[in-house]
């Protein structure tokens, strides 16, 4: 048994929870439109640090890598083993967009396949801190 804290939300969750000011907010949402231009469907999940390194090792098991600049080498679930900056090119992508207590906040993944969003939907109750955080 391992910890576990996900709990699956939305945007309007996110804007409510003012962890951010009104124009880091609008930062966010440009972002998160011009993401969903490319990656149409999304899954907003509040959780820990952990869970979100889990779950990015998830998906890259399941869909290859994901899209944009590789912050593996921070990840407490390491799936590309390169360390200098990079890039990868794939069809999922994922976006931080607060802390809303200490190492838990607001994640959002973006998907350019219905498919794998609703696999990714089917896998959020099994989402947890993972073999390194034993209970």
């Amino acid at each position: 048994m391992t910890y576990q804290t996900v709990i699956i939300s939305n945007f309007d969750s996110y804007l409510e929870t003012g962890g951010d000011t009104t124009e880091e907010q609008l930062d966010q949402q440009l972002v998160r439109r011009e993401t969903l231009e490319n990656f149409p469907y999304p899954v907003m999940l509040e959780l820990a640090y952990p869970e979100m390194d889990f779950t990015n090792r998830w998906c890259w098991q399941r869909f290859g890598p994901n899209r944009g600049e590789c912050h593996q080498k921070h990840s407490e679930y390491r799936t590309c083993t390169i360390d200098a900056p990079h890039c990868h090119i794939g069809r999922w992508t994922q976006h931080w967009f607060v802390k809303t207590d200490y190492d838990f906040g607001f994640c959002e993944w973006y998907f350019s396949i219905s498919s794998d969003r609703d696999l990714f939907l089917e896998f959020v109750p099994s989402i947890n801190w993972g073999e390194n955080f034993p209970k």
